[in-house]
């Protein structure tokens, strides 16, 4: 059920970018695959061993670092990997080649980020931390809208290695709250759970994405001020995460960051 569910969902928005899709065969489509997923939401919340186990999603901190909050940020920022090369390749008139050793830098940002994450949990906690960088990272993602042909390639790199720095800042502090309060028993169905909303959030970031650009240059080829739009969208998308992030604790998450225990030992 899941996978028919999640299979008639990236169908039906890859449909919603495609020309020549009929609207009732889109509405079809969509409307099944929603179907679907309620009726396996539902199985799974009354079956007593289920595979994906939904009463995890009851633990507020895998909640809102995953679903309420995660999911946002997840589909504006996995949005970014389609749409600049897009923008650079189609927009600009760059090569496949130009456009990927522009992009690349957003991975290496993102991995010496990864180094420095246990101290900044650590110094801040991950409220402070997620409060903090979503408003910046969802401006990065806003950011790319200014970009011009003409813009010095320094720039672009130098904004690119930014954005994968706080990208990487969003992700982390994300990854490691939602497993943050799951008992030692509940990880294997939470190592699953994770997998496939994962795997959602960026299907649909992409499909979204992509029927959007759709939409914005109205069957046409895509100009760049629709990729600008776009981007600004997406930003906003990012942004809405941060209601979910505020209802946190400075105590969610504590044991796995280390937040506090200084000053509980002082």
């Amino acid at each position: 059920l899941v996978g028919s569910g999640m299979g008639l969902l990236i169908f039906g928005m890859d449909s919603l970018a495609a020309k020549d899709a009929a609207g009732s065969l889109i509405a079809f489509e969509l409307g099944l695959a929603i179907i679907i997923l309620a009726v396996a939401s539902f199985y799974c919340l009354r079956a007593r061993n289920p595979l994906l186990d939904l009463n995890l999603l009851r633990i507020s901190t895998f909640r809102i670092s995953f679903l309420t909050g995660g999911s946002l940020d997840t589909i504006g920022l996995s949005s970014v990997v389609f749409l600049l090369p897009l923008m650079f390749q189609l927009g600009f008139g760059m090569s496949a080649v130009q456009a990927g050793s522009l992009t690349f830098v957003a991975a290496i940002g993102s991995l010496i980020m990864r180094f420095f994450m246990p101290r900044l949990l650590n110094r801040f906690g991950f409220r402070c931390v997620l409060v903090t960088n979503t408003p910046i990272v969802a401006l990065l993602v806003a950011g790319f809208a200014l970009m011009q042909a003409s813009t010095p390639a320094w720039i672009v790199l130098a904004y690119i290695f930014t954005f994968g720095v706080f990208r990487s800042v969003q992700w982390a502090s994300t990854g490691n709250l939602s497993y943050s309060d799951i008992a030692p028993e509940q990880l294997a169905r939470f190592s699953a759970l994770y997998y496939i909303l994962w795997q959602l959030a960026v299907a649909i970031s992409v499909g979204l994405a992509a029927a959007l650009l759709s939409l914005l240059a109205g069957g046409g080829k895509a100009s760049v001020d629709d990729y600008r739009i776009l981007f600004v969208v997406e930003g906003l998308i990012t942004l809405c995460a941060l209601s979910a992030y505020l209802r946190l604790t400075p105590q969610d998450g504590a044991h796995v960051s280390g937040h506090g225990a200084h000053m509980s030992t002082d």
